[in-house]
C-alpha cells in the first residue's frame, strides 16, 4: 500500500471489539470508518465517520466500502458477497471474504479442518432435529448451529437420546464430545508477504452456567511439547486459509494431551485483550500492522496475565451501573476497560480487566477478588 496518502480504513461492525481496534489506530495515521446499525454502539465515537446500516446488507456493506483503501471485521456476520465485489474492484480486505466465507458457517469451517488435515472432533451434519435420531448412537456430542450462534449461544449439549429435543431444528454440526484437560487459544497474524507471528496460547476457563468466557490466564501452564503443537497446528491452518490478517484459534487439549480445534474466529477475539498490557504488541496494533503493511510486532509476554470479563449482573436491566469499580481501580497491577455500553443486562458483556504479575496464584487470587467486588447492576 502507499503510505505517501492517509489510508481510509474501514471497519464492520462496532462493538467492543472495534472500540479497542480504534484506541490502537489513534498511534498510526489513518483515516476510521465504521458501519453499524446503532449510533450508541462502543465504536461509534471513536472513529472519524459513523455510518449508520447493516453490516447484512449488500448494497450497505459494498457503498461503505467502495471508497476505502482497506476494510476488516469485527465479527463474522457480515455480507460476504458485497465483499468479494469489493475485492475484485482493487479493495484489500481482511481477512479475505474467502476465509469468512469459510469460518462464517461452523459446517463449512468443519469441512476445511478435515480437508486441511487440521484436527478437530468428529462431527456429522444434520440438517434438521430429525437427523440427530438417526445419529443417537454418535451421543455425546455437542449440537452447533451452522450460523448464528455467538457467546455460547446456538450451542447445546447432548448427552443422550433423551436429550435430542434441545437439538436444533436447522442446519448444525453434530461434534463428538471430548474429554477435555484444557480450553486454550492460539492467535495467529499473517501479512501479505505470508509472513506469521504467534502469541502465546492463553488458557481459558469457562462459566458453566452462561458458556461464556469466565477468566483466562496466559501464557498458558501446559508442556512445552503439547505448547508446541498447538502453535504448528494453528499455523497449518492458517496457511490453509490463505488470508493475511489476525485469527484466534480455539483448541481442546484432551486427557491425553491431544490437541484438536475447536473453532476459529478470523478477526480480533476475547482471548487476545490480555495482549493490550501483558504482551510488546497488542492484537489490536498488529491488526493495524498488516493493514498498514507495516512488520510485524513483537508478541512476546511482557508479563503473565490474566482477564475477567464483567458481564451484566442476574436480575438487572437498564442504565448500567458499576459497583465496586473504585476498590478494583485501587489495585496495584490491575487494568480497567469498560466499553461503553449503557444499557446492562444478564450475561451482556460490559467490560474487563486485565492482571498482570509474575506470580500465577497472585493472578488467579486477584481474579476470584474481582469476580467478588465488581458488579454491573442497574
Amino acid at each position: 500500500m502507499n503510505q505517501s496518502k492517509i489510508l481510509k480504513i474501514g471497519i464492520l461492525g462496532g462493538g467492543q471489539l472495534g472500540r479497542m481496534l480504534l484506541q490502537a489506530a489513534a498511534n498510526y495515521v489513518v483515516e476510521t470508518y465504521v458501519l453499524e446499525n446503532d449510533e450508541q454502539c462502543p465504536a461509534a465515537h471513536l472513529c472519524h465517520h459513523f455510518i449508520k446500516g447493516d453490516i447484512k446488507d449488500f448494497e450497505t456493506v459494498y457503498n461503505f466500502g467502495k471508497n476505502l483503501d482497506a476494510l476488516t471485521i469485527e465479527i463474522e456476520a457480515v455480507n460476504v458477497e458485497a465483499l468479494e465485489k469489493l475485492e475484485s474492484e482493487g479493495v484489500k480486505i481482511y481477512p479475505k471474504p474467502s476465509a469468512i466465507k469459510i469460518i462464517k458457517n461452523k459446517i463449512t469451517q468443519k469441512e476445511f479442518y478435515k480437508s486441511n488435515q487440521v484436527p478437530s472432533p468428529e462431527f456429522i451434519i444434520t440438517q434438521n432435529k430429525n437427523e440427530l435420531t438417526i445419529h443417537s448412537g454418535f451421543l455425546p456430542a455437542v449440537h452447533k448451529l451452522a450460523q448464528g450462534g455467538y457467546d455460547g449461544k446456538g450451542v447445546q449439549v447432548l448427552k443422550s437420546d433423551t436429550e435430542i429435543d434441545k437439538g436444533f431444528d436447522a442446519p448444525s454440526v453434530l461434534e463428538k464430545m471430548v474429554d477435555i484437560q484444557k480450553e486454550i487459544a492460539v492467535i495467529v497474524a499473517m501479512n501479505d508477504k505470508k509472513e506469521t507471528a504467534i502469541y502465546p496460547a492463553t488458557e481459558m476457563i469457562f462459566d458453566p452456567n452462561l458458556n461464556l468466557l469466565d477468566y483466562q490466564i496466559s501464557p498458558a501452564g501446559l508442556p512445552a511439547d503439547v505448547l508446541q503443537k498447538a502453535n504448528s497446528i494453528a499455523l497449518q491452518l492458517v496457511k490453509g486459509l490463505d488470508s493475511p490478517g489476525l485469527f484466534a484459534i480455539e483448541m481442546f487439549v484432551d486427557k491425553n494431551g491431544k490437541v484438536l480445534v475447536n473453532e476459529t474466529a478470523p478477526r480480533v477475539h476475547n482471548s487476545g485483550h490480555h495482549t493490550i498490557e501483558a504482551n510488546y504488541c497488542s492484537q489490536y496494533d498488529m491488526l493495524w500492522r498488516i493493514i498498514l503493511n507495516y512488520p510485524l510486532g513483537n508478541t512476546a509476554v511482557i508479563l503473565p496475565s490474566s482477564i475477567v470479563n464483567i458481564v451484566g449482573a442476574e436480575g438487572y436491566s437498564g442504565v448500567a451501573k458499576y459497583e465496586g469499580l473504585d476498590e478494583v481501580l485501587s489495585m496495584k497491577n490491575v487494568f480497567v476497560h469498560l466499553y461503553g455500553k449503557t444499557q446492562t443486562k444478564p450475561g451482556r458483556k460490559m467490560g474487563h480487566v486485565t492482571i498482570i504479575s509474575k506470580d500465577r496464584n497472585e493472578l488467579i487470587d486477584q481474579v476470584k477478588e474481582i469476580k467478588n467486588s465488581l458488579k454491573v447492576i442497574a
